[in-house]
């Protein structure tokens, strides 16, 4: 809930002396006090330039306060709020009044998110330039149907000589195709239609040209978007990156576009087509010409010069167009246009050849480049967050000025208001930040065309220090110029790597490896692959933990028996360095991972695309047919080929986890379909069914994260065995046959093996815990459970209820699973009594577990049962579906999803629902993160951890300090817990 004194001390802050005044004239047309005075008057202190739109409509404002403003708006939402205000689309005058209106409305509504802090619902630049993206999107789209409609309706609809429909599609280039569009920016625009055979048959017979329709189509769209009218504009439109640019025709036919590209097409339209992105019109016609077009854009010939001709076109831009290239934030040195182009640069030089950097957006080119080892992780980082601060300072200079702008003000007063505005305490303060972000982007793309020879490596003394087997000077020389020379070193990692003096550690690790001649540092090694130590040095140097990355390759190249398998591979591919040691310096989960089982080296060097659930089950499968062709036990074959396909998979998640390609509830999908694969294998083994014949008898339920989907890297795997014994083999014990089945699954499942650990199995919520039997028939399960007349004593205790609302039937006989999952979900969704008793119940069970299981102390936070934690979120939830049951949209095992259901209903108010959305989004990512990066298992964030400012960053806190970055996770911890604990105590005292 928005609190109107945080928006007034906000205000306050930013300009006291526009807060003032803006709250005088407001009062006048808002009621003083209302959420909705409060937003106008922050909004119009912190940025002018929108002032003069709120104080002619106020009504803005007060829409947005009634309506929330916290949640983005996709594109079919956007949509279906539009239609309603342009009707059919019939009166074109509506039409462009509406679109005027509605952008407007839209652009403020953004503007709101992006200067309110997280806290109070705001949201960072890299989603709010995705919102006006598709706001961009959904207004072009109306604006080309509309022009459709009315030439049609005067011209005759436009068909192709076969009397099929001719077709027309918008692309969207530059940041409006990468869908990272600015607040104040124009949208580029290109035209395309599919043919020039046929046309539109007019009255008397006559027939008008496609070519000609089409190009009164795209006037009209153009002169619908920019036209000023007392309502404003919608956008300014930019046509000149078409074909042939000014000078071209407004709009071309997919051959003509394809025999201009192939002829004279330059690098500079290969870049703009790299972004370009079907918006408007017929899209799927869209993808056609995009995929004619890829053979001009993606050359399969790794081009370096590209990066000449890139650079080129930055300089001739800032000539030409910068008036104050010092204070241009996008086209001055190291600003936004050089970011960009540092990422096209790569993905056009090596697009070609790797598919999956064939992508649009700046900072998801960013995330592929890194992940397939084109960039390091310090380069990513740094560009990452230079882009991300270069873009909030322009979209808060064109807010704040209402102009087309990116030149950062001179005044003072202007300067310091936006810099108050940007989380700055004063302009000062923003300028050295920004010429520390300035800086690297410049040294960043300068370094993709180095001018003259090549410098002499920095590398040198160190790597003759080796040869010498001089440990000490090798030591001296890493660390001057690890510390000092190395491009990107940033000043928090050289100052906490020197205080605990863990460059030596680091430098003696690596100087160990050069005494092993097959190693990567090795006489042998160098001599053969003369790239190799330079790339490792460079690597370690640059990993996110350096003394872990160092100490894992000594780890690794000690346990090898044929070093020379990797080495070909590191020694061909330079890059292919980066990517192993940014893994193992990155991750200690992975590290630790490789080190164990060095076979799977290859699952990090070579990318393999973003797993999936689909391709969890399909890695199984191939460990399978594997082992199969291994004549061993048939136990043997199952339990070494369930290992081999963990591990295989947990790297490859563990890397895209890494590397932002997978969030938190991705990664919950894949390992929870692996689990249940491989459950399922164990359950029809321990059975003796063959393959395609259904399994009878048994039924595997999962309960807790594994029946949510949810589990992580090191999850329990939470199950209920029942059984049907008119299923039993017959002449068997039906209790005693099904018992021992499952204890052969829960052998399969958990024993040890040298490929790798499996899953630990717990049962401990089956009908009377751990005094229960391990396996419960079908109708003790249903007697447990029943509630009625025949049934008057209900045995299970209402958390024996709540776990049920979790449960899948995830492996063996598919008949029983249903029927399980129907008792099970009839007892979960059926409130046992009063509900302020079994509120009460709930209670009393969390505060034990607080009190004796919870390792909560002061300075350690635990993110399962701690205060406000993830136990509390599932507690609030399950309580409330409970309470809800006779609801079937609330009926859900996943917690997110029901989250949404709840809200959606009515049971959750929105701020109780954005409170639990986003605990549950955080903690979950940190206690991922807390896994894959430490390698620890234990749920605990500790103050005095020495590696919490690294956590810090991979939680995506950016442009602080190490220290200050701890400062604000646990700061932003603490809020979100907190915000938790008000909900639970909520619905738990108020049922």
């Amino acid at each position: 809930m928005l609190r109107r004194s945080r928006l007034h001390a906000l205000a306050q802050r930013i300009d006291r002396r526009r807060a003032e005044i803006y709250a005088a004239r407001f009062a006048e047309r808002l009621e003083p006090g209302s959420v909705g005075f409060a937003l106008a008057v922050l909004l119009a202190s912190a940025y002018p330039g929108l002032a003069p739109a709120l104080e002619a409509s106020p009504e803005i404002v007060a829409t947005i306060a009634a309506e929330g403003h916290q949640a983005a708006r996709d594109r079919a939402g956007l949509v279906a709020r539009l239609r309603a205000r342009i009707g059919d689309g019939d009166d074109g005058e509506r039409v462009a009044r509406e679109l005027r209106k509605f952008a407007r409305e839209e652009r403020i509504r953004v503007a709101l998110r992006e200067l309110l802090p997280p806290s109070l619902g705001g949201a960072d630049v890299d989603v709010t330039s995705h919102e006006i993206a598709v706001l961009a999107e959904v207004t072009i789209d109306a604006a080309v149907k509309d022009a459709i409609t009315q030439l049609s309706a005067r011209f005759g609809p436009p068909r192709r000589e076969s009397g099929a429909p001719a077709r027309f599609v918008v692309l969207g280039m530059g940041k409006l195709g990468g869908g990272e569009l600015n607040v104040g920016s124009d949208v580029d625009l290109v035209f395309f239609y599919d043919t020039d055979e046929g046309g539109c048959t007019q009255g008397g017979g006559e027939t008008l040209p496609l070519h000609d329709f089409w190009t009164r189509v795209a006037r009209r769209v153009t002169a619908s978007l920019e036209d000023v009218t007392a309502d404003g504009f919608v956008w300014r439109v930019d046509l000149r990156l078409r074909p042939e640019g000014r000078s071209g025709p407004l709009v071309n036919s997919l051959a003509a576009a394809e025999r201009y590209y192939e002829s004279f097409g330059r690098t500079w339209e290969r870049a703009a087509l790299v972004r370009a992105r079907p918006i408007a019109g017929d899209l799927d016609f869209g993808d056609e010409v995009l995929a004619a077009l890829e053979p001009f854009v993606w050359r399969r010939r790794v081009d370096p010069t590209i990066a000449v001709e890139m650079t080129k076109l930055v300089q001739r831009a800032r000539t030409e167009l910068s008036r104050e290239p010092g204070r241009d934030l996008k086209l001055g040195s190291g600003g936004i246009r050089e970011a960009e182009f540092f990422v096209q640069t790569l993905l056009l030089i090596w697009g070609g050849r790797e598919a999956r950097l064939r992508v649009k957006g700046t900072l998801d080119g960013l995330r592929r480049l890194r992940a397939a080892g084109f960039v390091t992780d310090r380069e990513a980082r740094e560009i990452a967050e230079a882009y991300l601060a270069l873009r909030r300072a322009e979209h808060a200079v064109q807010l704040g000025t209402g102009l087309q702008t990116h030149v950062w003000p001179a005044d003072a007063e202007s300067a310091g208001r936006l810099a108050r505005a940007l989380g700055f305490a004063s302009a000062e303060a923003f300028e050295v930040d920004l010429a520390k972000h300035l800086g690297r982007v410049e040294a960043r793309f300068r370094s993709l065309v180095p001018d003259g020879a090549p410098a002499p490596s920095p590398w040198a003394e160190a790597l003759a220090a080796l040869d010498d087997g001089d440990a000490a000077a090798f030591e001296a020389a890493f660390r001057r110029v690890a510390q000092v020379s190395l491009p990107g070193a940033t000043p928090e990692a050289t100052d906490a790597l020197e205080t605990v003096e863990r460059w030596g550690d680091v430098a003696r690790d690596l100087f160990d490896l050069s005494r092993r001649p097959d190693a990567v540092l090795g006489a042998r090694s160098r001599e053969a692959y003369p790239r190799l130590g330079e790339a490792v040095l460079d690597a370690v140097a640059d990993a996110a933990d350096p003394e872990q990355a160092a100490r894992t390759l000594r780890r690794l190249f000690a346990r090898l028996r044929h070093p020379g398998v990797y080495l070909r591979f590191l020694g061909d591919e330079p890059r292919l360095v980066r990517r192993l040691v940014e893994a193992i310096g990155g991750s200690a989960f992975l590290a630790e991972a490789l080190v164990q089982h060095p076979e799977h080296g290859d699952r990090i060097l070579f990318a393999r695309g973003v797993p999936t659930p689909a391709s969890a089950r399909a890695e199984l499968d191939q460990a399978k047919r594997e082992a199969a062709a291994v004549d061993e036990d048939p136990d043997e074959q199952l339990v070494g080929a369930l290992r081999q396909a963990k591990a295989r998979v947990v790297i490859d998640v563990g890397l895209a986890d890494l590397a932002s390609e997978l969030g938190p509830r991705e990664v919950g999908y894949v390992l929870s379909e692996l689990a249940d694969a491989s459950l399922e294998a164990a359950t029809r083994h321990a059975l003796g069914t063959p393959e395609g014949e259904p399994v009878r008898g048994l039924s595997v339920l999962a309960v807790g994260t594994l029946g949510g989907r949810e589990i992580g890297y090191g999850s329990d795997l939470d199950v209920l065995f029942l059984f049907d014994p008119e299923k039993a083999p017959a002449g068997t014990d039906p209790d005693a046959f099904f018992a021992r089945s499952a204890r052969r699954v829960i052998r399969l499942i958990s024993i040890l093996h040298p490929a790798g650990p499996g899953y630990e199995l717990d049962t401990r919520l089956r009908p009377s815990g751990n005094q229960g039997l391990l396996v419960t028939s079908i109708d003790a399960f249903a007697r447990y459970h029943a509630k009625g007349p025949d049934t008057p004593h209900v045995e299970a205790a209402a958390w024996e209820r709540l776990a049920l609302l979790r449960a899948r039937a995830v492996a063996g006989d598919v008949e029983l699973g249903a029927r399980a999952i129907e008792i099970a979900h009839a007892a979960a969704y059926a409130m046992p009594g009063d509900p302020a008793q079994v509120a009460e119940e709930l209670r009393r069970l969390r505060g034990r577990m607080e009190q004796e299981l919870s390792l909560e102390r002061r300075g350690r936070y635990d993110l399962k049962l701690g205060r406000g934690g993830l136990f509390e979120i599932e507690l609030c939830v399950q309580f409330l579906q409970m309470l809800s049951g006779a609801d079937p949209g609330v009926r859900t095992t996943e917690t997110a999803l029901a989250i949404e259901a709840l809200a959606a209903s009515g049971k959750l108010s929105p701020e109780q629902a954005e409170a639990l959305r986003d605990g549950y989004a955080f903690l979950r990512k940190l206690g991922g993160r807390i896994r894959i990066v430490h390698a620890d298992a234990s749920h605990l964030l500790e103050e005095s951890a020495p590696g919490l400012w690294p956590l810090a960053r991979r939680m995506g806190i950016r442009d602080r300090p190490g220290a200050q970055a701890a400062v604000e996770l646990l700061a932003r911890y603490q809020e979100v817990t907190g915000r938790v604990r008000e909900v639970y105590e909520t619905v738990l005292r108020g049922s």
